[in-house]
């Protein structure tokens, strides 16, 4: 007999890009509720690109903003920037961002935008993209500050989503880079709890978190991050990288050993 039990997905977490956009609307609703999300066009996206190597993680931070007239070279970089092979992480991506990338390009006629589709096609049981909605099971009332808050990353420091209509007409586009970039930072921390969880290992979450923390560090363009190099989560995870990374190493040099002697018994025969 078939087993109706579906089998757990093997995420492709050695390299992920995490994203999110900032939208505005052209007309706002009359009751102030949230527009539905097809009146949504994007002025704002931010994409972090993660990848992991033997020596470590490693990251890339590209943010885009989209000109009026030259909507089509920014949906043509979103699509060069999302994985074809990889995973997307978003928080609401699947019923939004997604979502409103697909209707976006259609609208500029751009249909050949295959990283987008890949995107925007995948579904809640699907490698391609992972909705942290979906990952922490928590309805689709949550919201990225509530989560945060709960995990302590810090988030929304000065700016919400409401503002960025306000400072898009005011001009002020580097207040609506930071907030982006600041949204996905910690959609990046909330996805490595949620894989720590996800594979019980708390190596999900220390190795590449403490990563994070220190490129952050180091990067001078990215000073007005370092609360996520400080936070609570960054530094449990840079106080306990040290013993993983030693238990690693010596894990490998016993099965390099333990090769070689294995080699060694065989050409003896």
């Amino acid at each position: 007999m078939r087993s109706s039990q579906r089998p757990p997905l093997k995420y492709p977490y050695e390299y992920v890009c995490v994203y999110d956009l900032e939208t505005i609307v052209d007309e706002e609703m009359p009751d102030g509720s949230f527009p539905p999300w097809p009146r949504h066009r994007p002025v704002a996206g931010a994409f972090l690109t993660a990848e992991w190597s033997p020596v470590g993680y490693s990251f890339k931070f590209d943010t885009l903003l989209c000109r009026e007239g030259r909507e089509a070279e920014f949906y043509r970089k979103i699509d060069s920037l999302l994985p074809s092979g990889g995973m997307g992480v978003s928080l609401n991506g699947r019923n939004f961002d997604n979502a409103v990338l697909r209707l976006q390009a259609q609208r500029n006629g751009l249909f050949d935008l295959r990283n987008i589709a890949r995107q925007s096609e995948s579904g809640r049981f699907d490698v391609a993209h992972l909705d942290l909605m979906d990952a922490f099971g928590g309805g689709r009332g949550t919201s990225l500050a509530e989560l945060c808050g709960a995990l302590d990353i810090p988030v929304k420091t000065s700016v919400t989503g409401g503002d960025v209509a306000g400072l898009w007409k005011l001009g002020n586009l580097a207040a609506i880079k930071a907030y982006v970039q600041e949204d996905v930072i910690a959609t990046y921390i909330l996805h490595l709890h949620a894989a720590a969880w996800r594979e019980g290992h708390e190596r999900q979450l220390v190795l590449p978190l403490a990563d994070l923390a220190a490129w952050i560090e180091g990067e001078p363009g990215l000073r007005h991050l370092l609360p996520f190099a400080t936070c609570r989560p960054a530094k449990w995870a840079r106080s306990r990288a040290p013993a993983l990374r030693a238990a690693a190493a010596l894990a490998d040099a016993e099965l390099r050993l333990k090769r070689e002697q294995d080699e060694a018994a065989f050409s003896s025969r």
